[in-house]
């Protein structure tokens, strides 16, 4: 008995698919689904035989659902993944996973049979037999157009949406356009007035230099769409025209370009080239592409709005955070600094450019939730006493809760609300530990204790390098993740870090700690443990 589960989010494929099976004349169980959530628990729970899955449904992605499984330890059964929309991320993502076959819509009937016979190692009968399912093999054409055409329509109202910046969303729509019309290659390019060039967004499938350097405008076909209100301009024979001199490594026999609009007004080109039909581009095909535009305008409107109500806020609150600083001489500019520090060593560490802005504004956020304590507790000229060090400990939840209702900044709450948690659990306010810490969060932990070391406070003078370098080594795997702190004991090494502490040599560097100095800082350690020892 084989059992088999078909994931196909519409109805005509699916039963396609369930009739191809029950040509296999073996006594089969067939369970078919229809989105990522009603298949994930019965991947889980049954071990099936043969998992037939289309790649893109109504609630995510087939390849990602089996890359989580995969990671949690679930036993995954063969797999014939079938898709109208296999990009080479697809099909890279998915031979690694070890799916059995890939099947590009439309399919033959007798060519998914066959697969299902190889993955069953079912014997399979004589290739002259014509296992076509009769009933719908004539409607075949029919069925996976509608199939296709409501897989792009999801893919631009769903997924297009979800990117987060302006790049995401020209990235997914030049990819959703080439797929309307069967295009080899493309580019979005918006339009600088300014310099009368177009600058180059996104490409795909024109090597690493679809432009030049210095592409104006008028050295394309395209100034039309920008200046003359035009609707598409389309060459299905180039053999007759020049090639245009901003592509000059690319080969092109065909190409259309649309306007992209913002409020109404064509800020950019949509270039779409070497189409597999050479025809002129009509009907539903120009319909889609002209939805896929409108829906693009929405997205840049929005995008740039909220970015700018971003930005606005992001500096309303940094503004609040300096202002907060500014009252205490010895805490002024602490959180600039730790921003500062934290980026270095997010750079040492190889972070990407969006994990260090991410770090770079949640360093500067970090203290946020400071305005909530009273004055009496925060500019305390001394130590904490146990009952005010519990009153600062609840900084960072007041600092999550000011952010809470910010969907810009999600990720930096987490830094906000994480930043004093310790690598062994017994940090604040959640008590977790290890890697259950965001990454961005230990970086910026470490950040943090290096500033108030290095830095006068009224209880302390700072300390030199060599005393934070023995505190990082003390703290790290238990205060501090390690990996961090072997940055941060590097940045200090390579005298990427400074010190207010006042020195015989102005080029201090790392040296031996002395016995006296370590046990301070034994001292310094217990009284934090404590809860005594007034941190920043």
């Amino acid at each position: 008995m084989f059992d088999i589960l078909i994931i196909e989010d519409q109805p005509a494929v699916r039963e396609i698919i369930a009739e191809v099976v029950s040509l296999l004349n073996q006594p089969v169980t067939i369970k078919e689904v229809s989105t990522i959530k009603e298949a994930q628990p019965l991947i889980k729970q049954q071990a099936w035989s043969l998992i037939i899955t289309d790649l893109s449904l109504g609630d995510g992605n087939s390849l990602d659902l089996i890359e989580t499984l995969v990671k949690h330890g679930v036993h995954i059964p063969p797999i014939i993944l079938v898709s109208g929309f296999l990009s080479a991320q697809h099909i890279r993502q998915a031979k690694s996973l070890h799916i059995k076959h890939i099947l590009a819509k439309p399919f033959e009937p007798n060519v998914l049979l066959s697969h299902i016979e190889d993955v069953l190692t079912i014997q399979k009968k004589s290739k002259h037999t014509n296992y076509a399912c009769d009933n719908t093999h004539r409607l075949l054409p029919e069925v996976f157009e509608m199939d296709r055409k409501l897989g792009l329509l999801l893919r631009m109202f769903d997924e297009l949406p979800k990117q987060r910046d302006v790049t995401g969303v020209c990235n997914k729509a030049l990819q959703l356009a080439m797929d309307m019309v069967h295009a080899q290659g493309g580019y979005i390019a918006l339009f600088e007035r300014r310099t009368e060039k177009l600058v180059q967004i996104v490409t795909h499938g024109l090597g690493n230099h679809a432009f030049t350097s210095n592409c104006l405008l008028q050295d394309t076909p395209f100034s039309p769409l920008i200046h003359a209100n035009q609707e598409i301009i389309e060459v299905v024979d180039n053999s007759t025209h020049r090639q245009p001199p901003c592509w000059p490594n690319v080969v092109v026999d065909t190409y259309l370009g649309i306007p992209i609009y913002l409020q109404g007004i064509p800020i950019g080109v949509l270039c779409l080239v070497n189409r597999l039909n050479k025809k002129a581009l009509q009907g539903e095909s120009l319909h889609m592409l002209g939805l896929l535009v409108k829906k693009l305008d929405t997205l840049l409107d929005n995008r740039a709005v909220h970015a700018a109500l971003a930005d606005s806020m992001n500096q309303t609150l940094i503004a609040l955070v300096r202002s907060l600083e500014a009252r205490d001489r010895y805490t002024k500019d602490h959180s600039a600094r730790v921003s500062h520090l934290a980026v270095l060593l997010a750079e040492m560490l190889d972070l990407n450019e969006e994990n260090i802005q991410l770090i770079r504004t949640g360093g500067l956020l970090h203290d946020i939730g400071k305005v909530g304590i009273a004055d009496a507790v925060l500019l305390k000229p001394g130590r904490y006493t146990d009952q005010e060090y519990a009153v600062m400990k609840a900084h960072p939840a007041i600092g999550d809760a000011i952010l809470m209702n910010m969907d810009t900044l999600t990720r930096e709450r987490l830094i906000v609300r994480h930043h004093h948690e310790r690598w062994d659990g017994k940090g604040y306010p959640d008590k977790i530990g290890s890697t259950d810490i965001p990454f961005e969060a230990r970086i910026v932990c470490v950040a943090d204790a290096i500033d108030a070391m290095t830095t006068h406070r009224v209880y302390r003078q700072a300390k030199p390098l060599s005393f934070c370098a023995e505190q990082l080594s003390i703290g790290s795997g238990t205060q501090f993740d390690p990996q961090v702190v072997d940055v941060a004991l590097e940045a200090i090494h390579q005298g990427k870090v400074n010190t207010l502490a006042k020195s015989n040599n102005d080029n201090e560097r790392v040296l031996p700690i002395q016995a006296s100095l370590a046990q301070e800082l034994r001292d310094n350690l217990k009284q934090q443990h404590a809860g005594a020892h007034h941190y920043a």
